[in-house]
């Protein structure tokens, strides 16, 4: 595991190019980016990927040895007229570095780490299925270009316009899951479902980034929930649609709650998008505080020591990302995560959540030191 850290950056409401510089010189070391995932609201999907193409050509310009993996998410930030989420990694000369068409793998003695940017249909014009079944082949042909297995994805995020929208009596989160479930039979899952969030958006069609590692030496295992169940083990009540001549069922989402990465002085645990869900039930409709609320007693109890599969551990909370259903509500959790959890890095964005009735969705990055609780 290659350790991390990450930055939040904001700019105000102006030209699009002009913010794009704005958050690039915030940067403080070019030459340690992994990933930058910036979030703006673009008013079309024309708008979209001309926000897109101008963002990655000033970023070409302005790192000078490779152009790190960039994902342009078009949901609404709370603070600024766009932000930017930005990892960084601590270079040293064991790590190698091989950089791709937005996406690097990071080779060290103990494994390889692939990281991708937002990896986009050829035609967003498309129909929804076949954007997701384009995403997911071009996501394939990476992973067996660089030598990883479909099942080293350990994290992977879901970014679909219109999420719950519903065409031709199929939704679109619903048929997305299909094609996922369809996608992942083509290996076994020993280890579990990578972890991962399936969020809306304004434009863009279907985007998807992973990340994905290979090492034998490494702690690798899902972390479940006692309070939810897990998500792929969902009853058909939750699930909208009916089969088709497509799929012989509809599928549960495929992904666990959380995912524990890392050796065993020190892993990470990737979060996946969390919900005011107990059960499989959602829970407080019409409020959204409430939501928030339930939802971080949800991560509390993800990652709660009695939880936690390895003894003494002792987390440290790297980064939220809050989205929220309506833009209006947006205050009121902005102010309960202020109250609640001051010091940690948050980005707050308005997207809609998979479920209609779910107001606000969070997810996170935490880092666990085993030998510090033990000092």
């Amino acid at each position: 595991m290659i350790h991390k850290r990450y930055e939040i950056y904001t700019t105000g409401e102006q030209d699009f190019e002009k913010m794009c510089i704005s958050l690039l010189d915030h940067i403080d070391s070019p030459a340690e980016v992994l990933k930058m995932v910036f979030f703006g609201s673009p008013k079309s999907n024309i708008e979209y990927f001309e926000h897109l193409q101008t963002l990655k050509q000033l970023a070409t310009n302005y790192f000078s040895e490779y152009l790190p993996p960039i994902s342009y998410v078009a949901q609404q930030p709370f603070v600024g007229g766009l932000s930017a989420e930005v990892v960084y990694f601590d270079s040293s000369p064991e790590i190698k570095i091989i950089n791709g068409d937005n996406y690097i793998v990071l080779i060290n003695e103990t494994c390889r780490e692939l990281i991708t940017g937002g990896i986009l249909p050829p035609d967003h014009k498309a129909p929804f299925i076949q954007q997701t079944e384009a995403v997911f082949s071009i996501v394939e042909k990476l992973l067996e270009a660089e030598k990883f297995s479909l099942n080293s994805i350990i994290r992977q995020w879901n970014y679909i316009q219109d999420i719950t929208m519903v065409e031709n009596n199929r939704q679109h989160y619903q048929v997305f899951n299909d094609v996922r479930s369809r996608f992942y039979t083509r290996t076994d899952w020993p280890r579990g479902f990578p972890a991962a969030t399936g969020i809306g958006t304004r434009q863009g069609g279907v985007m998807i980034e992973v990340i994905a590692i290979d090492g034998d030496n490494q702690i690798n295992q899902p972390l479940d929930n006692p309070l939810q169940i897990p998500a792929h083990r969902y009853s058909g009540k939750v699930l909208h649609g009916d089969s088709n001549s497509n799929f012989e069922m509809i599928n549960t989402p495929k992904f666990e709650r959380a995912r524990v990465i890392g050796c065993k002085d020190r892993q990470s645990v990737y979060v996946s998008g969390t919900a005011s869900i107990r059960g499989e039930e959602s829970l407080m409709i019409n409020d959204a505080v409430g939501q928030t609320h339930v939802t971080m007693e949800n991560i509390g109890r993800l990652i709660d020591p009695a939880n936690y599969p390895f003894q003494d551990a002792c987390f440290e909370c790297k980064m939220l990302r809050v989205y929220v259903g309506k833009y209006e509500l947006i205050p009121f959790i902005f102010n309960y995560m202020k109250l609640n959890c001051p010091e940690i890095k948050t980005v707050f964005v308005c997207a809609d959540v998979c479920r209609e009735e779910l107001l606000v969705e969070i997810e996170g990055i935490f880092e666990v030191d085993v030998k510090k609780s033990n000092q």
